[in-house]
């Protein structure tokens, strides 16, 4: 906690030590960071509930991963339950934890060799079915605008 603000850890599958995300409060309003994990369990679904914002790692399209021009290992330290979670592995996590109530849905740390913006932001269109005009996007190089969150 700091000041006002509860910080919750989340711990996650994720080839680095001790990897985690995090989801901030101050008791009205709920923001969720989650970047960086290859997986999702039953503690990341139950912990990121009721969120009125989320950012969210769409790291790769699993097509471009599989071509792209990775060798072999990466390849498959990217695509694996410990690496980095594609654009339909996202869409679908954002699907199952409900996102009508958000605010504020960003794609975050698209891989700028295996990902396309379009791509992510179709698949998340697709899965969702909501406006594409409503998905963020956070670019690599600058980033994002400050959201307010109601």
């Amino acid at each position: 906690q700091i000041g006002a603000l509860d910080i919750d850890v989340v711990s996650v599958a994720h080839d680095a030590l001790e990897p985690t995300q995090f989801v901030f409060s101050d008791g009205k309003r709920r923001f969720g960071l989650l970047t960086d994990l290859g997986s999702y369990c039953s503690n990341v679904l139950q912990r990121y509930q009721g969120l009125d914002a989320l950012m969210i790692e769409a790291n790769h399209c699993r097509d471009m991963l599989a071509r792209g021009q990775y060798p072999v290992f990466l390849k498959q330290r990217v695509g694996c339950e410990t690496g980095h979670l594609n654009n339909h592995q996202a869409a679908s996590l954002v699907s199952e934890l409900g996102w009508q109530d958000l605010q504020h849905l960003v794609l975050a740390h698209l891989s700028s060799k295996n990902n396309l913006p379009h791509l992510a932001r179709q698949c998340f269109v697709d899965t969702l079915g909501c406006d594409p005009d409503w998905l963020q996007l956070a670019d690599q190089d600058s980033g994002l605008d400050w959201r307010h969150i109601a």
